[in-house]
């Protein structure tokens, strides 16, 4: 019963961070001022990258999550600095690699090529408002 929780936490977690941070706030329009290539993810293909990165999201928050269990982090401050710093190496070694190569049509080649660095702050700002969201229902449900 547990997972069904931490699921359903997870769930709700990335539904409302990614409606505030990304279509209320529009914080990556605001980083990057490059609307097109943001509402080409984020608009275009809304049904095909949302269910893309609900799981892209989780895989980076389970890293984080082992490397808090590992380091024994409790409180959520040092717990919000571990998410941004391994989105920035995860996201940065994507960054590294699309942006090593030739700029191809794939979405992420473009993307990492068009916005660069910009990329590691609007992730690492995603992923952490996401996992706060978590990290406060997980603290309410589990108590």
């Amino acid at each position: 019963m547990e997972y069904i929780s931490k699921i359903i936490n997870y769930t709700i977690s990335f539904c409302v961070g990614i409606f505030i941070i990304t279509y209320l706030f529009r914080v990556p329009y605001y980083l990057t001022g490059k609307n097109k290539i943001v509402n080409e993810y984020y608009i275009d293909n809304f049904a095909k990258n949302i269910p893309m990165d609900y799981i892209f999201v989780l895989i980076y928050l389970c890293i984080a999550c082992f490397i808090i269990k590992q380091l024994k982090i409790t409180d959520t401050f040092h717990k919000i600095i571990v998410v941004a710093l391994t989105t920035m190496i995860i996201t940065g070694g994507f960054m590294i690699y699309f942006t090593s190569k030739k700029m191809t049509n794939s979405f992420f080649s473009r993307w990492f090529h068009t916005v660069g660095w910009v990329s590691l702050i609007y992730d690492s700002l995603l992923l952490c408002f996401i996992y706060f969201i978590y990290n406060y229902m997980e603290n309410m449900t589990l108590h």
